[in-house]
């Protein structure tokens, strides 16, 4: 007998309609066939409540999109938060522009990640980061995408293959390689 495959959604394609009906969207999200999700905010709900109604409706809280100066504000404070949720994976989902290879801000958010990173660890859980297109350009003849799981061995990656494709590379070949 062949196991199920279990299938998430990513909830920042519904985070409209999560802002104005928290619960009843994860109802219609369980309703629609999901197994589990993936946060982009909690709209003010604690993380008790979100574990409560993922509990509530069947759906396994895999991971969260945190946006970086969300996490670095108060680090242990962000995770815990998403661990007692059940989040087994934190994926940083965009960077400003300032952060962004060869800019000003590059250097340290490589930084931020590796703290990031290590404080994710402690707590068993897993710091991704999803790519973009902005992340395929050079730094010394590597992408800088390449470069960053190179130098911080405890981030794992979150690839977004539509991205990966129009940043010039093979999509599949990307997911071989990690």
């Amino acid at each position: 007998m062949m196991n199920k495959l279990q299938v998430a959604l990513q909830l920042f394609s519904v985070r409209e309609d999560l802002e104005k009906d928290f619960e009843g969207t994860l109802r219609q999200v369980h309703e629609m066939g999901y197994d589990g999700v993936e946060f982009a905010g909690l709209f003010g709900h604690s993380a008790q409540e979100i574990r409560t109604l993922t509990a509530r409706y069947g759906l396994s809280p895999i991971s969260a999109h945190v946006p970086i100066d969300e996490i670095l504000a108060d680090i242990p404070g962000c995770l815990d938060t998403y661990r007692e949720i059940g989040c087994r994976y934190i994926a940083i989902p965009w960077l400003d522009e300032p952060r962004r290879p060869g800019n000003p801000g590059y250097d340290q958010l490589m930084k931020d990640i590796a703290v990031m990173a290590e404080a994710c660890l402690e707590r068993g859980m897993t710091l991704l980061y999803h790519n973009h297109d902005f992340e395929f350009v050079q730094i010394d003849g590597e992408y800088a995408l390449d470069r960053m799981y190179r130098n911080i061995p405890a981030l794992q990656t979150e690839l977004d293959t539509c991205w990966v494709n129009i940043g010039g590379e093979d999509p599949v070949a990307y997911l071989h390689k990690y």
